[in-house]
């Protein structure tokens, strides 16, 4: 006969100032809940992290606010990698000034991954926007028109 036993491990409590320093610190960094629960050696592990979301309703609020701030932090990261083109360009093995083509694929992906991290976690300002069916647009031309009767 197999004997079940309990999952050893370090128990874990939640407080609400736990609470509200794991959601600060989620709100004011792009880590991830993975890296900042390895960091912060009080915290909790990510899956009970994950499971407190589940239990106390006052927290996953809390995180989910975070999480919407969190977003904030990455746009303002888009921006700056976007405007960084300290590496655009460098020195070949001969001295000619070419193209980084793997740094500006790398900061593309870095955009683009924090884009698609916007548009899931806050869909109704950073989404892609769907228009009705029933909706028309008109065309240029009727603009125009219109602009130029009024």
């Amino acid at each position: 006969m197999v004997e079940i036993k309990n999952k050893i491990g370090r128990p874990t409590v939640y407080t609400l100032g736990l609470a509200k320093e794991i959601c600060d610190r989620i709100a004011s960094t792009s880590k991830g809940t993975k890296k900042l629960c390895k960091e912060n050696k009080h915290w909790p592990c990510q899956d009970t992290l994950f499971t407190w979301l589940k239990i106390y309703p006052e927290f996953s609020e809390q995180y989910a606010q975070a999480k919407r701030c969190q977003i904030e932090v990455f746009i303002d990261e888009i921006l700056d990698i976007a405007d960084d083109s300290s590496q655009d360009e460098i020195a070949n093995n001969q001295g000619h000034i070419v193209c980084n083509s793997e740094f500006i694929a790398r900061s593309r992906l870095r955009i683009d991954t924090r884009k698609w991290l916007a548009s899931k976690l806050v869909p109704k300002i950073y989404g892609v926007q769907q228009k009705n069916a029933n909706e028309t647009t008109p065309s240029l031309i009727e603009q125009l028109v219109f602009d130029l009767k009024i």
